[in-house]
């Protein structure tokens, strides 16, 4: 078998030229450092910016429109994890596909978890509006049962971004793109993502009604009577998406995030035997942070 060989001079030039490259490949890298371009700087940016503390309120005995406030559920029945003593609330998570976009806002790359939340922060802070239909209820106004609101991102602020759900495509699959899924009795559950506010609406790409939202009481014998009653925080309650009729779901589903293990939330139904919701559509606003 005939082997080429190359002449010494052809060696040390090759040599030259790896050598070369990797040498201009570490100054770029330099030079990114200096100006904080590395995919590290910018994550630790992403981190420090969905960290940012907010203030929760005003203060209210009832759920007003315009508030800033917290989602949290009133219990987790996980004996096999310590986040089941932890207070969790609905957070955003970033994922792969943002950070190698260097977006450091949020945005519809966003997803949804439950997540830790000592203190409130930019990812698990929302602003509760009305619906963007001509019958915009004034901030400050008690949000009543059967009422419908969104719940708002509380950034960017020139284009608001909004929580929605959809009903799954011809072909079945969920017409949210998530980097995760769960299922019930085999059935994948519905997503929970986000949208901007000028993709959402008539002749948009997303309709309104699918970031819609409604609540009603979590017990079934008082529904009827408490309809157009004002929401108290700090009450269990059952959030429903107004499109779908399926309640906002806290799912027992730990998966690893950039931020750590979280658990996942989706849009459906639970239900015992007695059509009751049980814990994992049990829901709460509230303005109180630990």
């Amino acid at each position: 078998m005939n082997l080429k060989k190359y002449s010494p001079g052809v060696l040390i030039g090759n040599w030259f030229e790896t050598a070369r490259a990797k040498e201009l490949k570490v100054n770029d890298m330099q030079k990114q450092r200096g100006h904080k371009k590395l995919l590290l700087d910018e994550t630790r940016s992403l981190y420090d910016r969905f960290r940012l503390r907010t203030i929760l309120g005003p203060p209210q005995e009832y759920v007003v429109f315009g508030g800033v406030m917290q989602l949290i559920p009133v219990r987790i029945n996980l004996t096999d994890t310590h986040m089941s003593d932890i207070k969790l609330a609905l957070s955003l998570v970033i994922n792969q596909q943002m950070l190698h976009k260097h977006s450091q806002t949020i945005n519809e790359l966003c997803e949804l978890s439950l997540a830790p939340a000592p203190n409130p922060c930019l990812r698990n802070s929302f602003r509760i509006v009305s619906p963007a239909n001509g019958l915009e209820r004034p901030t400050g106004n008690y949000v009543t049962y059967g009422e419908k609101f969104r719940l708002q991102c509380m950034e960017p602020i020139d284009d608001p971004m909004y929580l929605y759900s959809a009903q799954k495509l011809c072909n079945l699959t969920p017409a949210v793109n998530r980097c995760y899924s769960t299922s019930k009795n085999g059935e994948e559950s519905l997503p929970l993502g986000i949208i901007a506010g000028k993709n959402c609406g008539v002749n948009a790409l997303v309709p309104g009604a699918n970031a819609n939202f409604f609540c009603i009481h979590y017990d079934l014998t008082r529904r009827i009577e408490s309809e157009g009653l004002p929401i108290p925080i700090d009450t269990p309650l059952v959030i429903v998406h107004a499109v779908t009729n399926r309640n906002l779901a806290s799912e027992n589903v730990v998966l690893n995030t950039l931020f750590g293990p979280e658990l996942m939330v989706s849009v459906q139904n639970y239900r015992n035997i007695f059509k009751r919701e049980t814990w994992k559509n049990h829901w709460q606003f509230t303005y109180m942070a630990n």
